[in-house]
């Protein structure tokens, strides 16, 4: 039998910590910098820790699933 995939919002609600531009940037296929822009447009939900951003991976995992929709 073989393993099922895993679609990438899953996995990512399977994180229990915060991800970091650059974990997302990786699970998403995309950019730092791509990630960045989207923080400035206010289009993806983060937060700020300091002087660092962080994703909440069940809303990112939620956003993501609406933008496929």
């Amino acid at each position: 039998m073989e393993p099922t995939a895993v679609d990438i919002p899953t996995q990512l609600e399977r994180r229990r910590k915060a991800l970091t531009v650059k974990e997302l940037a990786d699970a998403v296929n995309l950019s730092t910098k791509q990630i960045y822009e989207l923080v400035a447009l206010r289009y993806i939900p983060s937060y700020r820790i300091g002087g660092s951003i962080r994703f909440d991976p069940k809303r990112v995992a939620d956003w993501l699933r609406s933008q496929a929709a």
